[in-house]
């Protein structure tokens, strides 16, 4: 069983991780205003919260983050990285602030005679990371995740030769990668991974009892100069708007979910890679009621809610049907 490291060996594997940022391009500096653990990079276009955990006598890692140091980060930027090195610089997860925020929600902190702490757990259990705090959180897909860092697309091609292994067997799929599998195992449209999620967004609205128009104009707006990528409709009530952004303009989709939402939508959102997150963020910043209503989802997020969702609604279809058999019907 591993024994805790020495501070100077977890230095070094802490720096190794600030290495292979450093490796793709990016300028890292330490923040020590901010937190101990704390660094900005280029020039505080982001930041990092690196923590370490070795491999206890339960097989878990266990991780202590400071309330007052994540809560002042929040207060400062949204474009801020909680970053969990598990062991070596091999196993670092990555995870972006917003899922951070869905992690510490309604969990209270531990008191210590100084400062409050969070302490989370990461485990290893039937092949995948699951991070436990108030709930239990698949984090598998954000291990060694440095493209969340960047931001255009000198630096996606340079962040390219990045291995991602979590076992020796299994390679994590980027979106880029995960969506043609899943296209071509649910018979979706494979032109794309926009036409692939929107297909994806029709299915999970149609499972959910909504009529779904997609790539079309709201109801009864046949003078509305967009056409939103979906639109989940119960009866007339437009309830939900969708744009999918992968390579698009940001500025006329936050336009077109502006406009659905003037239409009656209960709610707008975009479906987006993590890396535009800054850029969607600073677009809807000054834009008034619109971005009280709107949500971005990752095209991660989205694979799999469709993935459990249909694996869900398959069984649910056959619960929820009633009908005469001659024989005892049997789900085993």
């Amino acid at each position: 069983m591993t024994i805790r490291k020495n501070q100077k060996t977890i230095d070094e594997i802490k720096e190794k991780v600030l290495n292979n940022i450093r490796s793709f391009g990016f300028i890292v500096k330490r923040n020590e205003n901010l937190g101990k653990t704390i660094y900005s990079i280029d020039n505080d276009r982001i930041f990092v919260d690196i923590i370490y955990a070795s491999l206890n006598n339960r097989e878990e890692y266990f991780f202590g983050i400071e309330q007052e140091q994540f809560e002042k980060m929040y207060e400062k930027t949204r474009n801020f990285f909680q970053i969990f090195v598990c062991e070596n610089e091999k196993q670092a997860f990555i995870i972006p602030l917003s899922f951070m925020i869905e992690i510490l929600k309604d969990v209270k902190a531990t008191d210590h005679t100084s400062f409050r702490q969070w302490k989370p757990i990461i485990k290893v259990k039937n092949g995948l990371y699951v991070l436990r705090l108030f709930g239990h959180y698949n984090i598998t897909d954000y291990l060694n995740r440095y493209d969340y860092l960047a931001t255009d697309e000198k630096e996606l091609g340079l962040l390219k030769t990045l291995d991602i292994r979590y076992t020796p067997e299994i390679r994590i799929q980027r979106a880029e990668e995960e969506y043609k599998n899943i296209a071509e195992e649910n018979d979706l449209n494979k032109e794309s991974i926009h036409s692939t999620t929107i297909d994806m967004l029709k299915n999970i609205g149609k499972w959910n009892g909504f009529n779904v128009l997609t790539e079309s104009k709201p109801l009864r707006m046949d003078n509305s100069p967009y056409n939103i990528d979906c639109l989940w409709y119960k009866g007339d009530d437009l309830y939900l708007a969708i744009e999918v952004c992968d390579k698009g303009n940001v500025e006329k989709d936050k336009d077109a979910l502006k406009l659905a939402k003037s239409f009656g939508a209960r709610k707008v959102i975009i479906v987006s890679n993590i890396n535009k997150l800054e850029r969607i963020r600073k677009i809807f910043m000054f834009n008034g009621e619109i971005k009280f209503w709107t949500e971005v989802w990752s095209f991660e997020r989205v694979f799999k809610m469709y993935k459990l969702g249909k694996e869900f609604f398959e069984n649910f279809e056959k619960f929820k049907t009633y009908n005469w058999n001659e024989n005892l019907m049997e789900y085993l």
